[in-house]
């Protein structure tokens, strides 16, 4: 019996978010030679993709065989095998010629049958160092050679004599199946995994593969979302938001070009689904599902705050009050020059009194983190607070005291310049948009607003249709952030031009547009580039 075995499978994802190959099903093939994989599903669920990228991975450390009943060679060849490491000699038509194989081996037998099919396996296995064989389907192959007996044993006995074999010789197989009959053999085989497809009440496709066991694995997600977008199967993993920062300073962000019409997300596919981006003097719903990671806001509108800077362009941001208005200004002084930062970036750091009651806990301070107008900055009466220049290392916040009585209680330091910081009773509507006229009075150009609901109720609950018409007049562009089950979603949509979704599926994070109506799109991380890009892969 063979012993000597690969230590890894390499199964590199091309970017974060985005693996060619499921993780667990790597270790499950390495961890003990001789393993069967059972891939059950129902047509057009992706069982041949995945057959064939297992094939493609798993011929880095053995040769492999795909043996079909489905589709003659040439086919095969030409749907599957093009664009990867395989080749026509990987490919065995059962249906066209069975006794043409790949291997230098003589055909032990004078017909093809139940028998001299395991004859065949084992001269397979004893020719090849290491071995690994599909049968696409099981079921064809079983029938294409039952046919040949007059009293043939059962798919069961013929899948026990297999599985015993390649244990015995340390073959690995896989074996696909579609019909209910795979049931019975699920207890036979060492592996199960099945390919689902469901709709969402949109028509969406939403594919899933289930790992039902995988002897030897530890399965943490046994759900895991997959797309078969340019007909390559690919698994949608976890993200950390992190990634998209750069690991070295010095990179610069390269501003993607507006439109006449259009403001660039900043996402370069994303541009492409919106045929150019968002529309000049919209409105964009922007909705978070339930347990999504902290910073999870960010993901769609860090890259569009980021080219609205670099293209010189002022932004206005009310971040939900889990973000932290530190690292947003980290990431941005790190891909963008400081001064653009200073002079075009305007946040609002918001957070609850912790002497207020639980039910005042919609009264929120609001802390005008750079909002340098000219050289004074506006407190949210509508009177000028004097601006105090810090160490540009200090960006702590500490007490200062004013001496007009306009509110400000705090002050909060961030990079060179100290502002005031505002009760939530003076955070209004009216406040709110004398500060945004200020600024594009100093920049004489659109404003990106990013105003997240929950810390908005006092500015903009009674205000949205007054904002959309501030905006659209103004050819400026409003992301509003909402959270599932809040009040504000149904309100926004009424509002809002274009509405997004951002939540989980499985630990991946997926995105879609409810209007416009979008395809779910799997987000990752390219970062091969100097400055990490988000990317988005469509769910097919």
């Amino acid at each position: 019996m063979k012993t000597e075995r690969s230590d890894s499978i390499d199964a590199t994802p091309k970017l974060d978010g985005v693996l060619q190959f499921p993780q667990e099903i790597s270790r499950f093939f390495i961890e003990s030679e001789g393993q069967v994989l059972l891939v059950n599903g129902r047509p057009g669920t992706g069982k041949t993709l995945l057959t064939i990228r297992a094939l493609d991975i798993l011929k880095r450390d053995s040769t492999v065989l795909y043996v079909t009943t489905r589709v003659d060679d040439e086919s095969a060849y030409e749907m599957y095998f093009a664009d990867l490491a395989l080749d026509r000699s990987n490919i065995l038509d059962l249906s066209q010629d069975p006794f043409t194989l790949p291997l230098d081996v003589d055909v032990p037998f004078d017909k093809l049958d139940l028998d001299s099919l395991v004859t065949w396996i084992q001269q397979l296995g004893e020719a090849s160092k290491r071995i690994t064989i599909a049968f696409d389907s099981w079921e064809l192959v079983y029938a294409y050679l039952a046919a040949r007996h007059e009293n043939s044993p059962d798919i069961e006995t013929v899948t026990n004599q297999v599985v015993s074999l390649a244990r015995q010789e340390d073959i690995r197989l896989v074996l696909v199946s579609e019909t209910a009959e795979a049931a019975s053999l699920e207890y036979i085989v060492d592996g199960v995994v099945s390919l689902q497809v469901t709709e969402d009440n949109r028509g969406r496709p939403q594919r899933q593969l289930l790992m039902e066991k995988l002897r030897g694995v530890r399965i943490e997600n046994r759900h895991q979302p997959i797309t078969l977008a340019g007909g390559q199967f690919q698994v949608l993993t976890s993200i950390e938001l992190s990634a998209l920062l750069p690991d070295t300073g010095g990179a610069q962000w390269n501003p993607r070009t507006n439109s006449k019409t259009k403001f660039s997300t900043g996402i370069r596919n994303f541009d492409r689904i919106l045929s150019g981006g968002y529309n000049r003097g919209s409105m964009v719903h922007l909705e978070l599902g339930t347990d999504l990671p902290r910073d999870a806001w960010g993901i769609l509108t860090i890259p569009t705050i980021r080219n609205f800077l670099s293209n010189e362009m002022s932004v206005s941001v009310l971040p939900p009050r889990e973000a932290s208005p530190g690292l947003l200004h980290n990431d941005l002084t790190t891909v963008l020059p400081s001064d653009v930062f200073d002079e075009k970036c305007h946040i609002f750091s918001t957070y609850v009194d912790p002497t207020q009651d639980k039910d005042e806990s919609d009264t929120v301070e609001a802390v005008a983190e750079n909002s340098q107008i000219s050289d004074r900055s506006m407190d949210f009466n509508g009177s000028e607070a004097s601006t105090v220049e810090t160490n540009d290392q200090d960006t702590r916040t500490d007490t200062h005291n004013s001496e007009n009585d306009g509110g400000i209680s705090a002050t909060n330091r961030i990079g060179g310049r100290v502002t005031g910081s505002f009760q939530g009773s003076e955070f209004d509507y009216r406040t709110y948009i004398t500060t945004a006229d200020r600024i594009r009075e100093k920049d004489d150009g659109p404003l990106l607003h990013v105003i997240s609901m929950e810390m908005a109720r006092s500015v903009l609950e009674s205000h949205l249709n007054d904002f959309a018409n501030y905006v659209s007049l103004r050819n400026d562009l409003a992301i509003i952030i909402t959270k599932e089950g809040s009040d504000f979603r149904t309100r926004a949509d009424l509002v809002a031009d274009m509405h997004f979704v951002v939540e989980r599926s499985g630990k991946a994070l997926v995105l879609y547009g409810e209007n416009p109506l979008t395809p779910l799109q799997g987000i990752g991380i390219d970062r091969s580039q100097a400055i990490p890009e988000v990317v988005l892969t469509e769910m097919v």
